[in-house]
């Protein structure tokens, strides 16, 4: 059975007890149990110096599952490269309970990072853009639309 570090999303106002049975059920799906957990520092969020340095401490561990891949994107940019040491210098498989998703290997990481730069360019590109901003204004073209 592997063993797994979770990392729940500190910034995030999903409670922690549900962040925990996500990866919990995450694990269970690629063969393995959690084993340590922990979350982002608030004031490291930006360089995720907590995370990398967990890591690092726990050498038995086979991989690590976040809540959400989102919890690359809380610096200005997508932290690519934390994922990268993640996968291809630590050699831990990368989970993400939230997703679904699964990058078990640098191979698997190369094949996902233009979909992942994607992601994060309409990141950046709405990210002052609220979900609730965008469904107003959606609805307000839509009932001022005499066109139809």
């Amino acid at each position: 059975m592997k063993s797994f570090y979770a990392c729940i999303d500190a910034s995030l106002p999903a409670p922690q007890p549900l962040q925990h049975l996500a990866i919990r059920d995450r694990a269970a799906k690629a063969g393995g149990a959690i084993t340590f957990y922990g979350a982002e520092e608030i004031l490291t969020l930006g360089s995720q110096a907590f995370i990398q340095a967990k890591l690092r401490r726990y050498p038995g561990i086979q991989g690590v599952v976040f809540f959400t891949i989102n919890q690359f994107a809380y610096g200005p940019a997508f932290n690519f490269k934390l994922l990268k040491t993640i996968v291809a210098t630590l050699n831990l498989e990368a989970h993400f309970a939230r997703e679904g998703l699964a990058i078990r290997d640098a191979a698997a990481l190369d094949a996902l990072f233009p979909f992942l730069y994607a992601v994060d360019a309409a990141r950046r590109r709405d990210a002052d853009r609220s979900w609730r901003a965008l469904i107003l204004q959606a609805a307000t073209a839509r009932t001022t639309d005499t066109s139809s």
